[in-house]
């Protein structure tokens, strides 16, 4: 419990006292604390009331501080070294580092980007663990800020107020299909084409209406949702076996092409590119690791996707 004669003491009070600790003088302390000599004996004299000791005597050798003095010394360097650290930002070292770093973002930008993320990641920091979660349409809505650095999310993903974002790019969507489906082979699809089959849906788990229903327009009744699923690769899976046709952005069914025997092609429709961002909570925006860990995200999606925003 901090006596009450102390908790009136400012913190330049008790910088001037360690200043007067160090000069021996009140006219040196006084020019390192920008204060006129007059004025840094007024502080001397509430340093001695506060601390109810003469703290310094004069003598023919100048001021010799008391034992009370210069047992406050050492702590009160201490405490005004820590208070100082409170505005100095510590550099992160990723190549010591041992900390945890949490990232949620749904199955597709799991699967596009982070493992690209993870290369680079345990390249800067080898000691550092990555833990990744599942995002959903709503979830940024409820979640406590402490858990997680950072969220990679698109359009689709409703942010609250309390988190920044920042563009990092845009993908198109595009119609993909087995390469054994009837449609393989037409150069352009049509819209009596991209309705005549079953689709796939693949859900972020939330309640919003399916974005291309509003392109459609009436049309929309006709397009039947014969598969939905939350996980992406399950999808480009299934369209690879099926006569089933999805609508998604093209960078990961172009990576799993071949594996999954897909063929890729334009919509019939004026589909509108897809936003891509990197969120975090206002709460932690100056943490140097997340800054760090953040500018590692940033830097491989840009490289990765179709339309990169500098």
């Amino acid at each position: 419990m901090i006596p009450s004669s102390l908790q009136h003491l400012d913190l330049k009070s008790l910088t001037g006292l360690l200043y007067l600790l160090e000069e021996r003088n009140v006219g040196r302390a006084a020019d390192r604390l920008y204060l006129s000599q007059s004025a840094m004996s007024r502080l001397l004299n509430r340093l001695r009331d506060a601390f109810d000791d003469p703290l310094f005597i004069r003598t023919s050798k100048g001021m010799v501080p008391t034992s009370k003095a210069l047992a406050l010394e050492a702590p009160l360097k201490l405490m005004l070294e820590q208070m100082a650290g409170l505005w100095t930002e510590s550099e992160f070292q990723p190549q010591s580092s041992y900390r945890t770093f949490r990232v949620q973002t749904t199955h597709y930008q799991a699967q596009a980007y982070m493992p690209a993320i993870a290369e680079h990641f345990y390249r800067e920091a080898p000691f550092a663990s990555l833990e990744t979660s599942t995002l959903t349409e709503t979830s940024l809505l409820s979640q406590e800020e402490h858990s997680l650095d950072l969220a990679l999310c698109s359009d689709y993903i409703q942010l609250p107020n309390r988190f920044e974002k920042n563009l990092l790019g845009r993908e198109k969507f595009r119609c993909v299909m087995s390469a054994n489906h009837e449609l393989a082979s037409k150069d352009c699809l049509t819209l009596d084409d991209y309705l005549a089959y079953s689709h796939v849906l693949v859900n972020l788990g939330g309640s919003n209406p399916v974005i291309s229903d509003a392109l459609l327009g009436e049309r929309a009744r006709e397009r039947h949702f014969a598969f939905r699923t939350p996980y992406m690769l399950a999808a480009l899976e299934t369209v690879g076996r099926t006569s089933l046709l999805m609508s998604n952005s093209g960078l990961l069914p172009e990576r799993f092409r071949q594996q999954f025997g897909l063929v890729i092609k334009d919509l019939p429709m004026d589909f509108p590119f897809i936003q891509y961002y990197s969120c975090w909570p206002k709460s932690i925006g100056n943490d140097p690791g997340v800054i760090w860990f953040r500018g590692i995200c940033e830097q491989v999606i840009r490289r990765l996707i179709p339309y990169p925003e500098y």
